[in-house]
């Protein structure tokens, strides 16, 4: 019998992933890149063990969080060294700067991340955003014989419709990739344009415990709530303009929580338009704190929009986390968001960058509470259905093995035909 036949599938046991990526949560507590780590939780008692190579925040150390370690990799002085932070694209949009900055992050990373896989021998790296971070991989997976999986969440995407380099670089760098992955089906027609091999549609889960909904008292305000970053493609700004609108008729109060690079802007738009004793600018809250904050609220809007780059919302797991809570989701038609709300049912779906379609919307549900009980009980059934992690990390499974199976295969091909 030749080796060929002796093949046995691989699975997941005694197997280490290496998880590239631009963002994660720095405390156990922490925001950022949470539904990444939410999936390694979750897969852990699968794999043997995962490592994390994400850039260094303004010189932050590497650490083991979860009894992952977690290498940050230095590629720039200490004041600089934020481009992952607050979204890239925006940066180098308003700041021609950090293009000498974006350059750095993908040399210098590239070598610290072909040490790190020479050290720790990883079976498999898993790489989220491929533009940069796949270019970033190569060297490591071409020398060392590391199977790739790229996961894209739609950022790298719209970028390669805006600059045709971009999308040169995805185009030849997805077929060498063993697995491919998109959060939504809206990100899967963005690989559509540049790959046709096949694509697993694999969404994120909850990264909060979801709590009971809090029941308003009659003498309580009706109150809205955005979670999300303070940037150009949270459409923020057109919610501010609509809440007039809704207080002509209706008192409310607007919970804002997430911190960006506009909040200065928006913080001055609120005050301009004399809003400041109906909006609440909470910041980055506590994981706690923010499952009490959706509880608590009455609907949740979600103004996103197609912004200036052509970026817009991959998925959109803030509103799969209001769902978990029973809460009717107002949000915007672009995206991901279509993938997440059926319109009618679990939410309503509007026209972007439109005030007046919001504000219907919002007095629509204020004036309804039972229609707007009604679709926050579709939209908990709805995600406990598609979006539960018992669904989800099943997919992750299938990617991987695939992914090492179909490497172990080529790599016995090869062998058996120089034998």
């Amino acid at each position: 019998m030749t080796p060929h036949h002796c093949f046995q599938p691989m699975t997941l046991q005694n197997k280490h992933i290496l998880v590239v990526t631009s963002v994660y949560p720095m405390t156990a507590d922490g925001n950022h890149g949470a539904f990444i780590r939410e999936a390694n939780l979750r897969l852990q008692s699968k794999v043997a063990k995962f490592t994390v190579f994400a850039p260094a925040y303004e010189a932050s150390k590497s650490y083991v969080l979860d009894g992952i370690q977690v290498y940050r990799f230095r590629y720039c002085p200490k004041r600089f060294e934020n481009l992952a932070r607050d979204g890239a694209p925006t940066k180098l949009q308003r700041q021609p700067l950090y293009l000498l900055v974006a350059a750095l992050y993908i040399f210098l990373g590239s070598l610290q991340l072909f040490w790190v896989c020479r050290k720790q021998k990883p079976d498999l790296l898993q790489i989220h955003w491929p533009f940069p971070h796949g270019l970033m991989a190569l060297p490591a997976s071409f020398l060392l014989g590391i199977p790739m999986v790229f996961s894209f969440h739609g950022a790298e995407l719209l970028l390669a419709n805006k600059f045709g380099f971009v999308a040169s670089i995805l185009r030849w760098l997805l077929p060498i990739a063993k697995g491919v992955t998109a959060n939504s089906s809206y990100t899967c027609t963005l690989i559509r344009k540049l790959y046709n091999g096949p694509v697993t549609i694999i969404p994120y889960g909850l990264t909060i415990e979801a709590k009971p909904p809090k029941t308003r008292s009659p003498e309580e305000i009706p109150k809205l709530l955005f979670v999300g970053r303070l940037d150009e493609r949270k459409g923020l700004r057109y919610l501010l303009e609509a809440l007039p609108l809704v207080l002509d008729q209706q008192p409310v109060s607007l919970h804002v929580v997430g911190k960006g690079i506009l909040e200065e802007e928006i913080k001055l738009q609120c005050q301009s338009m004399g809003l400041n004793n109906y909006v609440q600018f909470l910041g980055f809250v506590s994981k706690e704190e923010l499952a009490d904050q959706y509880a608590g609220c009455d609907i949740f809007v979600l103004p996103a929009i197609i912004d200036s780059k052509g970026d817009t919302e991959g998925l959109g797991i803030v509103m799969i986390e209001a769902l978990a809570h029973q809460k009717p989701v107002i949000a915007s038609a672009v995206g991901g968001i279509i993938d997440v709300i059926q319109s009618g049912i679990t939410g309503l779906l509007v026209p972007q960058k439109d005030p007046k379609a919001l504000a219907q919307a919002i007095l629509s549900l204020l004036n309804d509470p039972i229609k707007a009980q009604e679709m926050g009980q579709k939209g908990l059934a709805d995600i406990q259905l598609r979006f539960s992690w018992s669904r989800i990390i099943p997919l992750w499974e299938h990617v991987f093995t695939r992914a090492l199976n179909g490497h172990l295969a080529v790599n016995r091909e090869l062998i058996t035909d120089n034998r």
